[in-house]
């Protein structure tokens, strides 16, 4: 077998045989173009979307990093910030809180920063700079200043009290005066506004912290960035291992907090990933490139059914089936150089044009246009994929005709057997339109039902579109986030540290019965909280798991070591009681059980309180009580108190808490009340 050198001889081949079809490349190359713009614009659209959503994801997340390693040392932090699956990493120093009017109803976190961090915060100043080390300036958004009633411009003065060691029962006010470096817009979808300072005046401020286990005063974050996010939880915990850290056990050694931004779209589908998502998408994506493939397919089975008579001449001359089969795939390679890069231009226009009113349609308020390269690298690709697919079976055709049959070849029913005879039917009445149409369509059934397809695929992808416009909901998007439309409160009760704590949060009956005599209220119920002490029973591994998240092993032992104890051995620890109306009681998540016992007065009901994660799926393990246990509360009336080395009992308890004795407390006057588990529930967090 000799081998001829005849790639150029071929190459020449199919491209005169082009040049010779002029308007059937034109054809061609707008099909390919078609395809290619319905794959652009479904890419850009659906990657533009999803840009918006996580945007909008990120900034009621408070960030765009993937993920945070919480309560660090800097020592711990300049270690693991070496680890290689970092790609880009910042520090953030946590100081302390205002809570106090005018910020009573307002987040507000003063931190240090560091310079990289400010845009993945949305805290970078559009007028001025961030704070310069060894100065007195601070940086913030407008929101902070108007509380303040400071003009923001820079090298104003303003004066703001925080807390430091907020949450806990050692927190400390502190006031100062700075110099306003730079301001940023106000962002109402943000968590909290943060007031920056430089290094050196978060570290002053945060070595004044109690060090208690439960303040983030003096503590670092690192705030990382991956690869992808596709497995950010994976990665972090990955991170802690090559440095000698854990996160499953609280009480073990080395325990550290994480975090994982639940606003990224590659998060939440690995955390919910199944068979069936997979199935969803691989059909879907089956489904765009069987659409695009019909539409060209077409193109080149009409081309080769032309020219099969020019292939079976070069099938008299020696020309191989191969050959033949990469003179069509040339062509078809020519014809995409043209079509594709025409497409990927109008289809990302498209695209653009359409993201804004697709998500006018979705209720978002926001649109943002992706640029992601990955849209052309896609689109180019699955384009290219769809033509050689499409071409493949044509080119096996032109390939495996002989050149007699090639002279023989007619379209409805392909090359004619030699000696075969035609049956000739006569009609029995004169020739009509219709009857024509339809013997015509008979000539290339499969012509025909290729065509047939390929419109009612275009049919559904358009239906599937406009489903998925139209069909989302932004009630149930919010679902988790705002069950309600409005919720009346104490100021304090929106805080992040807030909650029940005094008798005179509540509001006032004459505001209550106001809101609920005025038109437009549908329904409303009252939440009730418990402001006196209530105390429950629990096993010690229970105590220690709870505390060991926040506290190292020797000061669990400690807190165990001075908790009071049972009989039988349970320890006393608080619990955090509500009491609901049968509106709020109806927002419920009911994991297990029935609700109905609680509207009972003649039961002693109670509903056991189970926490949901980042991407609402329960926590299992954040509640002991289970279904149809009895739980004993104690509810405390009177409180004593007393030192612990002697056992007398403390009447100034200020004094003793200067003094720096140690000391306890104790129920002097209280009830215990036996309570039946009736239900399993998650309480929504905008009502909990």
């Amino acid at each position: 077998m000799i081998r001829v050198a005849n790639k150029g001889c071929v190459r020449r081949l199919g491209f005169r045989s082009m040049r010779a079809a002029r308007t059937r490349n034109i054809v061609a190359v707008l099909a390919i173009a078609l395809t290619t713009i319905l794959f652009t614009s479904l890419f850009t659209i659906a990657s533009s979307i999803n840009y918006s959503f996580q945007q909008e994801n990120f900034r009621q997340a408070g960030g765009d990093f993937h993920g945070t390693i919480k309560g660090l040392t800097w020592e711990q932090v300049e270690e693991m910030r070496t680890d290689p699956l970092i790609q880009e990493d910042f520090a953030r120093l946590f100081v302390g809180m205002p809570v106090d009017p005018p910020f009573n109803k307002s987040h507000v976190e003063v931190s240090y920063l560091e310079p990289a961090a400010a845009p993945h915060y949305f805290c970078q100043p559009v007028e001025g700079t961030l704070p310069r080390e060894g100065t007195d300036e601070a940086a913030t958004d407008t929101r902070v200043l108007a509380l303040l009633g400071v003009e923001p411009k820079v090298g104003a003065k303003f004066t703001i009290s925080f807390y430091l060691d907020e949450n806990t029962s050692s927190r400390k006010l502190v006031t100062r005066t700075f110099t306003l470096s730079g301001w940023w817009e106000y962002d109402s979808a943000l968590v909290a506004s943060n007031v920056l300072l430089p290094r050196s005046a978060a570290e002053e401020l945060g070595a004044q912290g109690s060090g208690d286990p439960y303040s983030m005063t003096g503590e670092w974050n690192l705030d990382m960035m991956f690869k992808s996010d596709l497995q950010i939880e994976e990665n972090i915990l990955q991170i802690l291992e090559n440095h000698g850290y854990q996160h499953d056990d609280p009480q073990g050694e080395n325990y550290l907090k994480i975090g994982v931004n639940w606003g990224y779209s590659g998060a939440q589908l690995s955390n919910s990933f199944d068979i069936s998502t997979l199935i969803a998408i691989v059909v879907l994506l089956l489904l765009i490139i069987f659409t695009g493939y019909l539409i060209i397919y077409n193109v080149f089975q009409i081309s080769v059914t032309n020219d099969i008579r020019f292939y079976g001449l070069l099938k008299t001359i020696g020309t191989t089936g191969k050959q033949i089969k990469r003179v069509v795939r040339q062509q078809a390679l020519l014809l995409s150089l043209i079509g594709i890069p025409i497409g990927l231009l109008l289809g990302f226009v498209i695209g653009n044009k359409l993201t804004p009113v697709i998500m006018a349609q979705l209720s978002y308020k926001n649109a943002f246009v992706s640029f992601n390269p990955l849209i052309f690298i896609g689109a180019a690709v699955f384009a290219l994929l769809t033509v050689f697919l499409s071409c493949a079976r044509p080119g096996r055709m032109a390939a495996k005709v002989s050149p007699v049959e090639a002279v023989r070849y007619t379209e409805g029913g392909g090359p004619k057997k030699a000696g075969k005879r035609e049956k000739v039917r006569k009609a029995r009445s004169g020739a009509s339109l219709p009857g024509m149409a339809w013997a015509n369509l008979g000539r290339s059934r499969g012509k025909t039902v290729v065509t047939v397809i390929s419109l009612t695929l275009a049919v559904v992808l358009a239906a599937i579109t406009y489903t998925f416009s139209t069909g989302f909901d932004m009630n149930k998007y919010l679902a988790h986030k705002a069950d309600v439309d409005f919720i009346l409160g104490d100021a304090a009760y929106f805080q992040t540290s807030g909650g029940f704590r005094t008798a005179d949060q509540a509001v006032p009956e004459r505001i209550i019965s106001d809101v609920s005599a005025r038109s437009g209220v549908e329904e409303s119920g009252r939440v009730y909280g418990g402001v006196s002490a209530i105390k429950q029973f629990v096993a010690e591994d229970w105590l220690r798991m709870g505390y060991g998240m926040y506290n190292p092993p020797e000061v669990v032992d400690e807190i165990v070591a001075r908790t009071s104890r049972q009989p039988s051995g349970l320890l006393e620890t608080g619990v955090q009681m509500y009491g609901m109306e049968d509106f709020p009681l109806s927002l419920l998540n009911v994991l297990e059980g029935d609700l109905a016992p609680l509207s009972d007065p003649s039961q002693k009901a109670i509903a056991a309180v189970y926490l949901s994660d980042d991407y609402n799926a329960t926590q299992w393990g954040s509640n002991w009580a289970r279904l149809g246990d009895t739980v004993t509360i104690r509810h405390i009336t009177e409180m004593e108190y007393f030192y612990r080395d002697t056992g007398e009992i403390i009447e100034d308890v200020d004094a003793a808490i200067e003094g720096g004795r140690p000391w306890g407390e104790r129920a002097k006057a209280y009830e215990d009340i036996d309570y039946t588990v009736c239900a399993l529930v998650r309480i929504p967090n905008s009502i909990s």
